[in-house]
């Protein structure tokens, strides 16, 4: 089969069409790979001839992914889609996308199954774990085991899709590589899924937690690193290690590689907080660890709780507090909205934040993500009353799934704006040029200049980790700063206005009231 793979340009390198391609090489199909980035291209590509256009991605990508299906069907061309946009709601978004086949889950394994069945005339209804179209319905057939043994899965086909144009297109100010001035970052999947089912999430791949072996993961890294000069390993499971002994022999073997390098090679992770200690975090640093994502959401107990994160405030505070001292940067989010968040709750998490600026943790709302139990919830109360129309439009807005008032829910959101402007911690450049910025640490006052970093827009504010110390601050140039000094000025205007407003309308209905009275005591009077 001769088959055109298409991945949606993203921002975070989609990493999971790589491994399909790689399937499908080693089962012998002619593979193409794009990156879709140009309409023009797109079609003068799809019209060269193949059997099929596949791509996938998430449910945010739905506009990409619908432009790349209609392009194949105006060619005439199969198509074929995996990802979580269809593991999530599979009818939905087939018939939505016209899809001819859509992959369920892992896609490895079934679309290899599902060429095969193609080319030899088989019966689609066997193929595990597709959605597929019959007589105009979509049939979904049975569900496919997910892969055990993810040694077992070839690596990721990264060359194909243009990756050393990535790798030299990348700077310091894209997501969290300040590390270096020229980063280069490999994408590494050492996991799959997550064993905790918080309410917010959704695990495509499905809920089984599956590792792959140090020695699998450390013979694709002494691979890549050299190959493509890498400096930054980017972890992308959702929990990187559920087991400390296997994190301890990662750091220990990805030491022992990156001292025979001749390049520093730093690397990231995501970890959950009630599995962090000192001991560890200095492992994780000497080894080159320089930045882990946690998941936060929340300071409140009774908000942990109900989004079923099984932490405690106890164990974020000892993170924050351990993951600094050890010179570690953070990466975190406290998200408000969830079902049980009050304005109580709210403050609660707030003033934990106020009191640990430091840790730089972003303050956002709750994103609903499709077939979590939250999006459920949205559904069966009606506040998602349409699935395709909130996937297509409304996947990034903010709900009121609380119970509190419209009114209260929109006054913390405003807190959560006031309090990001009010109290983040900036610092303003020393020097600005042309592709550099050289700043004051405003925790250790080291004087840092960090070079090829790209700086748009008048009001400058550009998120940064110092080098030496890996807290967070936000440079800023004089604009930006007189930026938020009028926009406090207009929210306490505002506050003070409606305050006023509160107690002249109060004062009318007190003379209304007394007029009555003095109208009736006068009448009375008069009869008498």
């Amino acid at each position: 089969m001769k088959i055109l793979l298409v991945m949606p340009y993203t921002t975070i390198y989609p990493v999971g069409i790589a491994y399909i391609s790689s399937a499908l090489k080693q089962a012998g199909h002619d593979v193409d790979c794009i990156v879709f980035d140009s309409h023009d291209f797109l079609v003068k590509k799809v019209r060269e001839g193949y059997n099929f256009v596949a791509t996938g991605g998430l449910s945010s990508e739905y506009a990409k992914l619908k432009h790349i299906t209609d392009i194949a069907r105006e060619a005439g061309t199969k198509t074929i889609m995996g990802g979580g946009i269809i593991t999530s709601e599979p009818e939905l978004m087939s018939c939505a996308l016209n899809v001819d086949y859509s992959i369920i889950g892992e896609g490895e394994e079934t679309i290899v199954d599902l060429l095969s069945c193609l080319k030899n005339g088989g019966d689609l209804s066997t193929v595990k774990g597709l959605c597929y179209q019959d007589n105009g319905k979509y049939i979904v057939t049975d569900s496919r085991k997910q892969i055990d043994d993810l040694d077992s899965i070839p690596w990721p086909d990264l060359e194909s899709f243009n990756f050393n144009n990535y790798l030299t297109s990348l700077k310091p100010t894209d997501l969290y590589n300040d590390v270096f001035d020229y980063p280069r970052e490999y994408p590494l999947v050492a996991s799959r899924s997550c064993p905790f089912l918080c309410t917010f999430c959704y695990h495509p791949s499905g809920n089984k937690y599956r590792q792959r072996s140090v020695d699998s993961i450390m013979e694709e890294l002494k691979e890549s690193i050299p190959k493509y000069k890498i400096n930054i390993v980017a972890i992308y499971d959702e929990l990187f290690s559920n087991n400390k002994e296997r994190l301890y022999e990662f750091c220990r073997r990805f030491k022992e590689f990156t001292d025979t390098v001749s390049w520093e090679v730093k690397w990231g992770c995501q970890m959950r907080v009630d599995g962090i200690n000192d001991k560890l975090l200095e492992t994780m640093r000497e080894s080159g660890c320089f930045m882990v994502s946690y998941g936060f959401e929340s300071y409140s107990p009774k908000i942990l709780k109900s989004m079923k994160k099984y932490i405690k405030p106890e164990q974020i505070h000892n993170a924050v507090h351990a993951t600094l001292e050890s010179r570690i940067s953070i990466q975190a989010n406290f998200i408000f909205g969830d079902i049980a968040e009050t304005m109580q709750t709210a403050m609660e998490t707030l003033a934990f934040w106020k009191e640990h600026l430091e840790a730089g943790i972003q303050l956002v709302t709750i994103i609903v993500c499709p077939n979590s139990e939250l999006y459920q919830y949205c559904i069966r109360k009606g506040i998602i009353k349409d699935r395709l129309h909130f996937i297509k439009y409304d996947i990034f807005k903010c709900f009121n799934m609380t119970e509190m008032t419209n009114r209260e829910f929109n006054k913390m959101k405003s807190l959560l704006h006031l309090y990001t402007i009010k109290y983040s911690v900036y610092a303003t450049p020393l020097r600005i040029g042309p592709a550099s910025v050289t700043v004051q640490c405003p925790y250790c006052h080291e004087i840092v200049n960090y070079n090829n970093y790209q700086i748009k827009g008048i009001f400058y504010r550009q998120k940064m980790y110092c080098r030496s110390c890996r807290r967070k601050f936000y440079s800023v140039n004089a604009w930006y700063k007189y930026y938020t000094r009028l926009t406090l000025l207009l929210i306490w205007k505002y506050r003070i206005g409606s305050v006023l407003r509160k107690v002249k309308v109060k004062l009318i209905n007190r003379l209304k009231s007394y007029s009555i009275v003095w109208h009736l005591y006068n009448k009375y009077k008069r009869m008498a």
